[in-house]
């Protein structure tokens, strides 16, 4: 075990409602550290919105800071988009911010950001067929993503599939850090086998 562990962070994104995949993200992350990354030479660290420390100025700011200095990107939704961040952006939820904030440092080279995953949480076929607003802009995401080609994306149903996925993830960063494997290319590429939706 190496005396001092190569720190990895990373962020969750993701609007309300979803209180539960959240804890369960760092529910497995603090089990992971314990149980192998530490013995490994590795520590991630668990980040989102609510490590933000308050003060003075516009908080979706300060939350995408954060993301600038995480090495992993974990986007997850489900049937809400969000809030939008203040009242004049051109992004409509924090959630948004955050992936584009995101991307735009998986672009570049001197950013740390090696991955971004994005999740999405099945939704009953009854509330498909009549989506609502929010669940409109989640459905317009994942379509994007699709044909963009530039991420691969998974879905789940239950909180336990969510950690799952995260703990295969967990397990690949650790195998990557080893292998001494380069940060994922900008041009985007298979990060997480896509599941049927």
């Amino acid at each position: 075990m190496a005396d001092t562990p190569t720190k990895y962070k990373i962020f969750i994104a993701s609007p309300g409602g979803l209180q539960d995949i959240r804890t369960a993200f760092r529910d497995v992350i603090d089990e992971h550290n314990r149980a192998d990354a530490k013995h490994r030479g590795v520590e991630f660290e668990a980040v989102g919105w609510e490590d933000t420390l308050p003060g003075i100025g516009r908080p979706q700011a300060k939350i995408n800071k954060d993301v600038k200095t995480s090495h992993y990107f974990v986007m997850v939704l489900h049937d809400r988009w969000g809030t939008p961040p203040d009242t004049e952006g051109k992004f409509t939820s924090g959630t948004e911010e955050e992936f584009h904030i995101a991307r735009e440092c998986y672009a570049d080279d001197d950013a740390p950001m090696r991955e971004i995953v994005p999740l999405f949480k099945g939704v009953p076929t009854g509330q498909l067929a009549d989506p609502g607003k929010e669940l409109k802009k989640v459905l317009k995401l994942r379509k994007r993503l699709e044909r963009e080609k530039k991420f691969l994306y998974g879905t789940f149903d239950s909180v336990e599939e969510f950690k799952t996925t995260l703990r295969e993830l967990l397990a690949k960063w650790i195998r990557d850090h080893e292998s001494g494997a380069p940060p994922a290319a900008a041009s985007g590429g298979p990060l997480l086998p896509t599941s049927p939706a």
